[in-house]
């Protein structure tokens, strides 16, 4: 008999796992939140348990993977110094797993833990930065892996290794500086479409519907019913509000930081604020 649960945990990559971890537990309050709201006006919001359990996801994995990427090059780094002291690599790897590489410190010690009971050092590396869902990572550990099968000078890898590291994490800082301004633009065209759906909803729409009505006031009931005061624009422009922000959400994170899934947290920040502002503002000034 197949097990279904083992095999569809096997399927997932580090990223599902942790992702539909957050999404179930929002999907839960979300679908408590429905059930009290449901008789209600405010039934839009029971969505927010979920947004905000998958943006939460979001920052955390993403922190997480960055601190992976920026403690890589100083474990590295101090790998090729103590290499070049004439340590070999299983006492130079139990030597770094006591100093502090924050989120790296986890996977480092069970580096050292495989390459003390024997396991070869490519295999063990291969095995733990292999688990780690990150480009460089993957790069990195393909060149140490090939460069110690053909018996390469190790100490020389080590330190151009290190050096590319260094290089990627500066070019990223040196991006999210740049793009900065992009972000901020973008942030900003997204509050005024919204200040232009109220300014329309507000003053537009009701000018519309008044001479609507007034040259429409001599005809029959049958005509006065397909007229625009019937329309409920309040629950359109608040879908074309999401909208907006599922979309603009991935294009903020692809121009940031290079990829759609980190903008699942610029999705979640848009929508969290603009809905409820939305809401608000038509409470108090449409009827």
């Amino acid at each position: 008999m197949v097990d279904w649960n083992k095999e569809l945990q096997i399927n997932l990559s580090p990223r599902q796992e942790f992702f539909i971890n957050y999404g179930v537990k929002g999907l839960i309050g979300s679908i408590i939140l429905f059930i009290l709201l449901i008789k209600t006006k405010f039934l839009i919001f029971s969505i927010f348990p979920l947004l905000l359990s998958v943006g939460l996801a979001s920052k955390i994995y993403a922190a997480r993977i960055k601190s992976y990427e920026r403690n890589l090059f100083v474990f590295l780094d101090d790998l090729k110094d103590l290499l070049q002291g004439g340590m070999n690599i299983v006492t130079a790897i139990e030597i770094t797993t006591d100093h502090d590489y924050g989120a790296l410190n986890e996977p480092l010690k069970r580096l050292a833990a495989q390459v003390k009971i024997g396991v070869p050092f490519e295999v063990a590396l291969n095995e733990v930065f292999g688990k780690i869902d990150s480009p460089m990572f993957e790069q990195v550990t393909q060149i140490i892996a090939e460069t110690t099968k053909v018996g390469g000078n190790i100490i020389k890898v080590f330190a151009s290794v290190s050096t590319y590291v260094r290089t990627v994490n500066d070019m990223i800082e040196e991006r999210k500086s740049k793009t900065f301004s992009a972000v901020f633009s973008s942030y900003f065209m997204f509050f005024v479409f919204i200040a232009i759906i109220l300014v329309i909803q507000i003053i537009f729409l009701p000018m519309l519907t008044t001479n609507s009505m007034s040259i429409t006031g001599g005809s029959s009931s049958s005509t006065n019913s397909g007229s625009m005061g019937d329309v409920n624009f309040n629950k359109y422009f608040l879908y074309l509000i999401i909208i907006q922000g599922l979309f603009a959400g991935p294009v903020i994170g692809k121009i940031s930081e290079g990829s759609a899934i980190a903008g699942v947290k610029h999705t979640v920040i848009l929508i969290s604020v603009s809905v409820p502002i939305y809401i608000v503002v038509s409470m108090l000034f449409i009827s």
